[in-house]
């Protein structure tokens, strides 16, 4: 019994899903008989490149199609032989076993001179054409540019960027997207109905967020989960076969952190790693369904066609859980831990990481920043590390000005940020708090005498929503404030001063230049000392 990927494979246009925009144009030009000499299909595998390829061969070469006319017959000789792989005149050829230039003579240069046998016209498909070695480009590129009238060449690739400027600019080209949650299910269903076979629509769900775009994954899916030879298939039959879906996963995984539950990711994490998952490309689809979470924040609906409604409430949950500088850190964090992926001893060490140190955040509700950068095992030069030996009689390292820091929150974010944020704006102005700045500091010191000194080196930079943004020159004092019971003392004196709940915002602003102590037995009875003779 054929595979279903291929006892389905769409035989006309009118069964190719997901690819509206491109066999709109194709269908035309076969109608009006303004057939290219050469084209280029690129894009994602099992999308469609190599079918339509196909049709289109057979389309043009079909022996009872009208003037006019589109879709193939598939009942004339020319049809069927297409279909079946045996048109002497419809030559396919797989790139990657034949990459040498001889290869490229011989089965494509030297027999397009040759008129077609039975056919009209001749036409070459040269499947992963990118495989192809420089000296087979240079050899087939005067054929591209000047081919025989009688011949058509279709050119697919996944990997576009790898074929020469010159190739491509000789072909009309056409880019293949990834297959829609809707065009796909629709497809399933179909596929079920032809088999008499019920299926349960979250099994569906499963398969098509497991496929990733891919049709021909979901459809080999498909069959795997028709094996099991029931006549209604439910998700706990399914289960024996189809492990959690990707975005499952990663829609898991995001749960774990913001909810604070890192033992939980780390759990997936580790199952994941012995699935033989590849963690790269799990971190680039958590990135992707971050950047969905954005998008749900800023346009307050769920984002993303290739996800399930189910999945969509889930992303749009997660989105509610967070606040906009904190999915902002996250979506830093992400990136920078993915950087690190292919360079880690332990390539699930940097996605622990990501998950243990924001859902620790998560836990104390107490954001990490999201100045990160990729993990160094080199001391930075503004910083070295106590422990570096420099020989005597060497000169000591000079002293590096640390680079100033891009200041992350631009008018833009920050307006973003006010905008979407789901606290509501207070009426206490940015004017009033720098009034009253010095006042809240000297009651501080009271209560907390080793915070004033702090907050006398702090400048207040900007209120978003009740978001109140300081500025500080050092990572220690910073780190300092943060700490969540500091934090406690310094935002219950400012809701006490203007009556409402003002969050406070520490930020590291290296070249801010510190007050000067007005002496030093005023910086010791702030830190609750005195000055020893």
């Amino acid at each position: 019994m054929p595979t279903l990927y291929r006892k389905y494979r769409p035989s006309t246009f009118a069964d190719v899903y997901g690819q509206e925009h491109l066999i709109t144009t194709i269908k035309n030009e076969i109608a009006l008989g303004k057939i290219a000499q050469a084209y280029l299909f690129s894009g994602p595998r099992g999308v469609g490149k190599t079918t339509t390829a196909r049709l289109l061969a057979k389309a043009v070469n079909c022996l009872t199609r009208k003037e006019g006319q589109f879709e193939p017959c598939n009942a004339c000789g020319a049809c069927e032989q297409i279909n079946a792989g045996r048109h002497i005149d419809v030559i396919e050829v797989d790139a990657a076993s034949q990459t040498g230039v001889d290869n490229v003579r011989e089965n494509i240069i030297e027999n397009a001179q040759f008129k077609p046998t039975t056919a009209k016209y001749k036409v070459f498909i040269i499947d992963e054409v990118h495989m192809l070695s420089n000296s087979s480009f240079n050899a087939l590129l005067k054929t591209l540019e000047e081919p025989p009238a009688h011949v058509i060449f279709i050119l697919a690739t996944t990997e576009l960027h790898k074929l020469p400027a010159t190739v491509i600019s000789r072909c009309q080209r056409f880019n293949f997207k990834k297959i829609g949650y809707d065009e796909m299910l629709a497809r399933l269903k179909k596929i079920s109905e032809e088999e008499k076979i019920k299926v349960d629509k979250e099994v569906f769900g499963r398969i098509i967020n497991k496929s990733d775009g891919c049709l021909r994954d979901a459809e080999s899916l498909l069959g795997q989960v028709f094996s099991l030879d029931l006549k209604k298939i439910t998700v706990e039959d399914a289960q024996m076969i189809l492990p959690s879906s990707n975005v499952e996963s990663i829609i898991e995984f995001l749960e774990a952190i913001t909810q604070g539950d890192g033992a939980r990711a780390l759990k997936l994490i580790n199952t994941l790693t012995e699935e033989g998952i590849n963690l790269d490309q799990f971190a680039y689809d958590t990135i992707e369904v971050l950047h969905a979470c954005l998008i749900t924040k800023a346009t307050l609906t769920p984002a993303g066609q290739d996800y399930s409604e189910e999945s969509l409430k889930k992303i749009k949950k997660i989105a509610g859980i967070l606040s906009v500088p904190r999915l902002i850190t996250l979506i830093d964090r992400a990136l920078a831990r993915r950087l690190e992926i292919k360079t880690a001893p332990l390539p699930q060490l940097p996605l622990e990481l990501l998950a243990m140190e924001f859902s620790d955040a998560a836990a104390d509700a107490n954001p990490p920043t999201s100045n990160v950068s990729p993990i160094s095992y080199l001391p930075s030069p503004a910083d070295p590390s106590p422990f570096t030996l420099h020989p005597t009689n060497s000169p000591a390292p000079a002293e590096v000005e640390p680079a100033k820091p891009t200041h992350r929150f631009t008018e833009t974010i920050k307006n973003a940020i006010a905008h979407i944020t789901h606290d509501q704006p207070i009426k206490t102005t940015l004017a009033e708090i720098k009034g009253k700045w010095n006042e809240v500091v000297t009651k501080i010191s009271a209560t907390a005498p080793s915070l004033t000194f702090m907050l006398k080196m702090c400048v207040v930079k900007d209120l978003v929503g009740n978001e109140l943004f300081v500025t500080i020159p050092f990572s220690l004092h910073k780190e300092k404030l943060d700490e969540r019971k500091n934090k406690n003392v310094i935002e219950g004196f400012l809701e006490t001063f203007f009556s409402e709940k003002i969050r406070l915002v520490c930020e590291l602003v290296p070249e801010a230049t510190p007050p000067e102590p007005e002496d030093l037995s005023s910086l010791a009875v702030q830190f609750g000392g005195e000055v020893m003779n």
